[in-house]
């Protein structure tokens, strides 16, 4: 996508999908007519040539645009780098209890189990409390390292509570679930087991163990202290290993995304295409936590949708939340059959700027409210000041999808190894990718790998977002 700063048009090309590598391109789209003029960049340089402002928020000179990038983006300095080679996609190995401890996958998550006790044994020393609690599922899961102890698919508690002091960390749960936990989910981790028979009270006996102790729990179970908002700002920054399946995750839910958006049919429901993301995704181990499929204009009327009866006949926005190994990661792609309504394409432009603005302006110690005042400026320099009051913008991600909603009045300031995932939608457009932010930069988990691609300069850095997908009817 190039602006040309003389005429004021954009003119905008994707990659194509296919092997061979052919440009799709479309008609000329008009822009707004107060398009700035072009500047130069304040951070880094660029080898192409100068384009016109279109991710920088701020009322100075404006040096970031958009134009069409046709290969992977390997930028040095800052502000962005990119993961290692990850490991085939698949489901995770089943466990066996009977290897060695010595193998190196489980000496990998007895060390992430053993960090987050470290966390948590300091937060201890800092709250005074002898204990803690854990009893949901979303709590479990991050202090295993990914053991799937849920009830149910979507259920809120665990099966099993877990209980960490200074000295042990130990699993209670009845002798049904025992072998299962313990052979599959936490075999080498270091928890010791109280088992309690499953037709006993099932808090009974962690209230023997609390009796005059000063427990905490992230769930108010027996009355004691909820530090669930306390507890949950210790798994905000990811440990190393996380990192490592955070970038296998995002990798696989997006080329599974992104699969199903080149195979549905031209008139099937959205139900229909959720059902086969579904499959796609159960089939590598991602449970579906959150499943949206927009047809044509329906973004446009509910920013959340879910997936009805609503056909697909010339335009639909395909989102996932997936869990596994306890970690969420978020993505969203726009596919579109030929001929694109151009009023599609501009709004899907204005929201890869947008994107790429909050991407560019998210590293640690940034303050939330200025990176959504730098975003708000390009809604209001392409004229849609009030688009971002309607829909969410963004939120932190880990363990859960939603862990922190990001507002425009928020004066938290952005911590290390954090995981974001940028929303923000255009009419019946969205673009949307999940981060992870580190003092060197950012890294896109969910990075498209052959996909169409819009690459957005701001303050002359190229950054690439996720295009539309043109398809033949």
């Amino acid at each position: 996508m190039a602006i040309d700063s003389e005429t004021g048009v954009m003119q905008f090309r994707v990659e194509s999908s296919d092997v061979s590598g052919e440009f799709v391109a479309l008609a000329p789209i008009p822009l707004p007519p107060s398009v700035p003029p072009t500047s130069q960049a304040e951070l880094g340089t660029s080898s192409q040539t100068p384009h016109v402002v279109a991710g920088d928020a701020e009322p100075e000179p404006d040096d970031s645009s958009a134009r069409a990038g046709s290969s992977t983006l390997r930028a040095t300095g800052a502000m962005l780098h990119l993961g290692d080679d990850v490991s085939v996609d698949g489901l995770p190995a089943l466990a066996d209890p009977t290897i060695s401890h010595q193998d190196r996958e489980l000496e990998l998550r007895r060390a992430d189990v053993n960090e987050k006790h470290q966390r948590i044994i300091a937060w201890l020393d800092k709250t005074g409390y002898e204990a803690v609690l854990l009893g949901r599922t979303d709590s479990v899961g991050w202090f295993t390292a990914g053991g799937d102890l849920a009830q149910t698919l979507t259920s809120e508690l665990s099966a099993a509570l877990v209980l960490v002091n200074r000295h042990c960390r130990a699993l209670i749960c009845d002798n049904v679930q025992t072998a299962r936990l313990f052979e599959e989910e936490v075999a080498g981790l270091g928890f010791q087991l109280k088992e309690r028979p499953w037709r006993t009270d099932p808090f009974a006996f962690a209230l023997e163990l609390a009796r005059d102790k000063k427990y905490a729990t992230d769930c108010g179970l027996f009355g004691w202290p909820n530090e669930l908002s306390k507890l949950k700002a210790l798994r905000l920054s990811l440990t190393r290993q996380e990192r490592r399946w955070m970038r296998e995750l995002g990798r696989t839910l997006a080329r599974q995304v992104e699969a199903t958006c080149r195979n549905f049919e031209p008139g099937e429901t959205e139900a229909d295409i959720a059902g086969h993301l579904a499959h796609r995704l159960i089939r590598q181990g991602i449970v579906p936590v959150d499943l949206r499929v927009a047809a044509d204009g329906r973004l446009a009327r509910y920013r959340q949708p879910r997936f009805k009866s609503a056909r697909v006949t010339r335009h639909a926005v395909i989102q996932a939340s997936g869990r596994r190994h306890g970690l969420c990661a978020s993505v969203a792609r726009m596919v579109a059959f030929d001929p694109v309504d151009p009023e599609l394409a501009r709004a899907h432009a204005l929201a890869s700027m947008v994107d790429a603005t909050l991407i560019y302006f998210s590293r640690p110690g940034a303050v939330v409210s200025d990176i959504f005042r730098r975003a708000r400026r390009i809604y209001e320099k392409y004229g849609h000041p009030h688009e971002w009051m309607k829909d969410y913008q963004g939120h932190v991600v880990g363990v859960s999808p939603r862990e922190l909603t990001l507002t425009p009045d928020g004066q938290a300031t952005l911590g290390h190894d954090l995981a974001l995932s940028w929303c923000p939608s255009v009419s019946s457009a969205r673009s949307q990718d999940t981060i992870v932010i580190d003092q060197r930069g950012y890294e896109v988990v969910t990075e498209s790998r052959r996909w169409p691609r819009v690459e957005v300069l701001v303050k002359n850095l190229p950054i690439l977002r996720p295009g539309l997908l043109i398809r033949k009817p």
